[in-house]
């Protein structure tokens, strides 16, 4: 098996697409409904983890996505961090949604597509102002400690079972 991340593309057929599924209800909601539209009105750029299919006449799978977009979060919300000076509104790249098909997880594909996101975010820092990268993350994220891991800090404490925003500057990365 070999897997790649590649630019969502919101006309390609993916095999096992329509069968997504990670277990949380609003993600599915997403992938089903909005992800082919957001992308094509360039609301948000997608990128999917597919398993290569080995037969040249069938369809990539379609394994997980996470979608992003350019952003900008009032510097008030990120005072738990103690930044020192800034503008009053931080340029920032938003993390709106990632998932991971269930019966792929826990192999490591989740930190892989954070990995890529983070590369990308840092590489567009080089050519317009970027602070960091933000996101809203789920409960059950918070609990295993995902983006924790991975170097972000929670703005506002853990909202769970709601959404609680979370942050990490360029430099942490």
């Amino acid at each position: 098996m070999s897997f790649v991340i590649a630019r969502f593309d919101p006309s390609a057929k993916y095999a096992g697409y329509n069968q997504f599924d990670c277990q949380h209800q609003q993600i599915n909601k997403f992938v089903k409904d909005s992800l082919k539209k957001q992308v094509k009105q360039g609301l948000s750029v997608a990128y999917a983890l597919l398993e290569e299919s080995q037969d040249a006449n069938s369809e990539d799978r379609f394994v997980g996505f996470f979608t992003i977009a350019s952003h900008s979060i009032p510097l008030d919300s990120l005072s738990a961090l103690q930044l020192g000076s800034l503008p009053k509104v931080i340029p920032c790249v938003r993390l709106i949604m990632l998932g991971i098909n269930h019966s792929d997880s826990n192999n490591g594909f989740g930190k892989m597509l954070m990995n890529h996101a983070l590369d990308i975010t840092k590489a567009g820092a080089a050519h317009i102002g970027c602070y960091g990268m933000y996101l809203d993350a789920d409960a059950g994220a918070i609990a295993k400690g995902f983006y924790q891991k991975l170097g972000f800090r929670l703005l506002d404490g853990d909202k769970s079972p709601a959404p609680s925003p979370m942050f990490i500057p360029i430099a942490s990365f």
